[in-house]
């Protein structure tokens, strides 16, 4: 069995089409190709060479090879799944490359779509201390990970929510209402949640509608300011959507001034 790749023995194979398609994202540019063996041996396909005949989006493509994984038999016939990925900052739109097999040089199309994709450091926050109104600032790193600028949007209210508030609501419902059956706990539990929920706490993200380019980054100054209702004595989480990206968060009670009255026995 011979091993074709980009560098070896790919004269032994034949293509059937005059030009070949792939569409996707610049990382998961997909699409088929009519193959066949005319040999006398199986042929075990892994990479095709590539003539790249322009720069796409300023930065040439890294990709050398187009990418095949499959075995032939001698005289068969098929339509096979390919896959290339090229420099991710790709812009999109469509660019034209080349096979170079068996002494043919078929046509290769990349459609690029538009990818839009982030990454944000760190995706939690620890934050120490609750009281009414509090602020909490944090500094965010987010990334432009696709071939499209992103805007920062802009997030004004969040839930934050007791740490315990779902453990508590229905340990005590189960308490007082748990011998006269599921419907009277479940209200129970329904008021118990209604009575311990805060109100939105606030979310302001000053660079908010700026906008980061393919490949750069922006560090985002981040402030969250809870609600007048919060408890000084409990643990608070919650989090927060940035466009497909979760961030979560979590506020631990702190009150100095009540554990030194503690210490002192008052």
């Amino acid at each position: 069995m011979l091993t074709i790749t980009a560098d070896t023995f790919n004269e032994r194979l034949q293509l059937d089409d005059d030009e070949i398609i792939l569409n996707g994202p610049p990382g998961q540019l997909r699409g088929q190709m009519l193959i066949s063996n005319k040999n006398a041996e199986p042929l075990r396909i892994r990479s095709l060479p590539l003539l790249h005949d322009q720069r796409m989006g300023g930065g040439q493509s890294q990709a050398v090879s187009l990418n095949v994984s499959c075995r032939l038999q001698p005289g068969e016939k098929r339509v096979q799944d390919i896959w290339l990925e090229i420099d991710p900052q790709t812009p999109p739109g469509t660019y034209e490359s080349r096979l170079n097999v068996g002494g043919t040089t078929p046509k290769l199309k990349l459609v690029v779509q538009p990818n839009i994709e982030i990454e944000i450091i760190p995706s939690h926050m620890a934050f120490q201390g609750v009281s009414a109104g509090k602020t909490h600032s944090a500094e965010l790193t987010l990334l432009n990970m696709g071939n499209v600028p992103f805007q920062i949007p802009e997030v004004k209210h969040i839930t934050t929510l007791d740490m315990d508030y779902l453990c508590r609501g229905l340990a005590m419902a189960v308490r007082d209402k748990g011998m006269e059956g599921f419907m009277p706990v479940m209200d129970e539990l329904t008021k118990n949640i209604h009575r311990d929920m805060v109100g939105w706490s606030s979310i302001h993200i000053e660079e908010s509608g700026m906008i980061v380019a393919p490949g750069k980054r922006m560090q985002l100054h981040f402030t969250l300011t809870l609600p007048q209702d919060v408890d000084p004595g409990r643990d608070y989480s919650g989090n927060i959507r940035l466009w497909d990206k979760e961030i979560t968060y979590s506020i631990k009670s702190h009150d100095e001034a009540s554990s030194e009255k503690k210490r002192n026995g008052k």
